[in-house]
């Protein structure tokens, strides 16, 4: 898996918890049964998968899991980035043992820094492992701003081998495929909003939240746009659009804990400080969400 370009739609991965914030083992693994079959890959421990709320402990334990489960049937790409360095290295090098296929790592996050500090952090990432590693850029979350695509070039000039855009600036991310202009680069959407933007402007996938909970609807797209049916793919991208508004603002992700059981499937809770929804919050989904799994159906 490690060798071959990654490509197609990457759930980002709902880590399931127990009362006592623990990662509940049970329900995550009968949840990566319900989506291996299902998706091109998987990207757990990212935003949605509470990645930066974890312990070190925790996060090598998701990854274990993974790995067991999908047992070499996809790619999984696995978010490692921590605010240091250290902890960002000894995530990687777990990740590379687990032989992966490829690693992301966010630009270290609360504190600001200028490139030349995050340049040294990605080499000594990059120096550390023999597997691939990727940018996770989310400048919303990590304090990083103002990226360049001739600093993601910089960047596969000493060893990048992807991008993970989580800005939702499609400019951006069309600026940075013509910077790197590297068939071998990775480049992924961060969201399921500009599938069909990002692969016509030379995206290779995407890694979507909603996938989680409708892996097909967004599967169609990418497949519609492989298929060239550009009116099919983004007929279909508006409505997964209008899905997106009724998960919530942000990285929504208590709503997906609660909008699975819909589907007949209990991830468990979401780690603190988030919430559980309210029964008040449960009621307002509940048709959008029946709905879509009935526009789901249609599309099988």
């Amino acid at each position: 898996m490690k060798n071959k370009k990654i490509k197609g739609i990457l759930p980002a991965l709902i880590t399931p918890f127990t009362k006592d914030e623990n990662v509940d083992a049970k329900k995550l693994r009968n949840f990566l049964q319900f989506l291996i079959p299902q998706v091109h890959g998987i990207y757990p421990c990212g935003s949605y998968g509470s990645g930066p709320l974890m312990t070190v402990a925790q996060r090598k334990q998701v990854a274990e899991i993974v790995i067991e489960e999908v047992d070499n049937k996809i790619p999984v790409v696995l978010h490692v980035g921590a605010a240091d360095t250290q902890t960002t290295i000894e995530l990687a090098k777990h990740a590379e043992n687990l032989k992966v296929s490829a690693i992301a790592c966010l630009t270290p996050y609360y504190y600001l820094h200028n490139f030349t500090t995050i340049a040294e952090h990605f080499k000594r990432i990059i120096d550390s492992v023999g597997i691939p590693v990727f940018l996770y850029h989310n400048p919303k979350y990590t304090n990083f701003l103002s990226f360049t695509p001739d600093q993601v070039k910089k960047l596969s000039d000493i060893g990048l081998k992807g991008l993970k855009d989580s800005s939702a600036n499609i400019t951006f991310f069309y600026d940075s495929v013509a910077a790197v202009n590297n068939p071998d680069f990775t480049f992924l959407a961060g969201s399921q909003t500009i599938v069909l933007p990002a692969l016509m402007g030379g995206g290779d996938g995407c890694v979507s939240g909603l996938s989680n909970l409708f892996p097909k609807i967004v599967n169609k797209i990418y497949e519609y746009v492989i298929n060239k049916q550009f009116k099919e793919a983004l007929d279909l991208q508006r409505k997964a659009n209008i899905l997106r508004k009724v998960t919530g603002e942000g990285i929504p992700v208590p709503f997906y804990h609660a909008a699975l059981k819909l589907r007949g499937i209990d991830i468990g809770l979401p780690k603190g400080p988030h919430l559980p929804f309210s029964k008040e919050d449960e009621d307002r989904i509940k048709n959008p969400i029946l709905e879509a799994i009935e526009l789901e159906q249609s599309l099988s």
